[in-house]
C-alpha cells in the first residue's frame, strides 16, 4: 500500500534548534530538508505534542492524563521528584537531569511514605524518575503538568480548587522532611542537587481519541497510547522504508549520553533523507517534522522539489 503521510516526532532534539551553538551540530542534509518545508512555531512540551496527535478533542489546559495512562488506572497521580531551588523570593523547579539512582528512588519514597497515610494513598516508584500515588479517591484538586515547568518559578501552578490548601501543606512538610536528610547528605557531598520536593500533577482528562494505522518507536507512554486509543503498534522499526500504513507515526528519542552525531546520522540515513525520495517520488504525500519544545516542518512533494532552499 503506497504511503500518504509521515509524522516523526524527535523528542527531546528541541536542543539543537533553541539553542544557536548547538544548531550547527545538525547534518547539513536535514538542514536543506527542513529549509524546504512550511514551519510552525509550536513550544508545547513533548507528552502534550504526542497527546495531541491522539487528541480528537481539546487536551486539558493545566494538567495531562500522564497518571492514568502510567499506571492504566483512573486513581493515580504523578507524584514525581524534583529539586526546588529557592531564588530570591521565588522557588525554581527543576526535574530534568536529576542524576538519581533507583535505590535512591526507593530510600526517598520510603521516607516520605509516613506523611502520606493521612490521605490513604501509597508512593509507587516506577523508575528513579517517575512515581505514582496511589489513591483510594481523586482528589477535586486541580494540579499542573510538569512538562514546560523546568527551571520556571512554581508560584502560579500550585495545586489549586477545593482541598488545596490540604496538598500545598503536604508539599511543605515534604520540604522540610527532605532538608538535610541522610540521602540529601550523601547526595551534595557526590556534587548532586537534593531530592527535596515531589510535583504532583498527571490528573487531566483524557481527551476523546483517533487510532492510527502505524505508530512506533521506543518513547515513554506511546505504548499506553496505542493501547488506549487502539492503534496499530509495531516494534522493531528502524527505518523508513520499514513503513507500509498510509497514515504513521513513528517516535525517535534523543541520548543525550550517546554519540550525538551518530544519532543524528541514523536519522538522516534512515528516515529524512528517504522520506524526502519518496516525497519527490510521490510515494508520500506529506512528511511532518515534530520538535517537541520547538516547532514543526511540513513538507510536501511540491515542496521537496525547492532546489533555492
Amino acid at each position: 500500500m503506497a504511503k500518504a503521510r509521515l509524522s516523526l516526532v524527535l523528542s527531546d532534539f528541541a536542543v539543537f534548534f533553541a539553542n544557536e551553538l548547538n544548531r550547527g551540530l545538525v547534518p547539513e542534509s536535514i538542514s536543506r530538508s527542513l529549509n524546504k518545508g512550511r514551519f510552525r512555531r509550536d513550544d508545547s512540551p513533548y507528552y502534550r505534542r504526542l497527546l495531541s496527535l491522539f487528541a480528537d478533542s481539546q487536551l486539558d489546559p493545566d494538567d495531562l492524563p500522564i497518571a492514568a495512562l502510567r499506571a492504566g488506572s483512573d486513581r493515580n497521580l504523578c507524584a514525581d521528584p524534583c529539586y526546588l531551588h529557592a531564588d530570591r523570593d521565588q522557588l525554581l523547579l527543576f526535574y530534568r537531569d536529576l542524576d538519581l539512582s533507583l535505590e535512591e528512588a526507593k530510600a526517598f519514597a520510603l521516607r516520605i511514605q509516613p506523611l502520606l497515610d493521612d490521605f490513604e494513598a501509597r508512593l509507587c516508584v516506577l523508575d528513579a524518575e517517575n512515581w505514582l500515588l496511589e489513591c483510594q479517591q481523586l482528589p477535586s484538586v486541580t494540579f499542573s503538568a510538569k512538562e514546560g515547568l523546568n527551571g520556571r518559578p512554581v508560584g502560579d501552578y500550585l495545586p489549586r480548587g477545593e482541598g488545596a490548601e490540604d496538598w500545598i501543606r503536604l508539599w511543605n512538610e515534604i520540604q522540610m522532611l527532605l532538608f538535610d536528610c541522610p540521602e540529601n547528605q550523601a547526595r551534595e557531598a557526590a556534587g548532586k542537587v537534593p531530592i527535596n520536593s515531589l510535583w504532583f500533577w498527571g490528573k487531566g482528562a483524557m481527551p476523546a481519541c483517533r487510532a492510527w494505522s502505524h505508530v512506533s518507536g521506543n518513547a515513554p507512554l506511546l505504548k499506553a497510547l496505542t493501547a488506549e486509543t487502539q492503534s496499530n503498534y509495531q516494534t522493531g522499526i528502524s527505518q523508513f522504508e520499514q513503513i507500509t500504513a498510509r497514515h504513521a507515526l513513528h517516535v525517535l528519542s534523543f541520548d543525550a549520553n550517546g554519540d550525538w552525531d551518530a544519532q543524528w546520522q541514523q536519522i538522516a540515513h534512515n528516515w529524512v533523507l528517504p522520506a524526502m525520495r519518496a516525497l519527490k517520488q510521490w510515494r508520500l504525500h506529506e512528511l511532518e517534522l515534530i520538535i517537541p519544545e520547538w516547532g514543526d516542518y511540513r513538507l510536501t512533494p511540491l515542496s521537496s522539489w525547492c532546489f533555492w532552499r
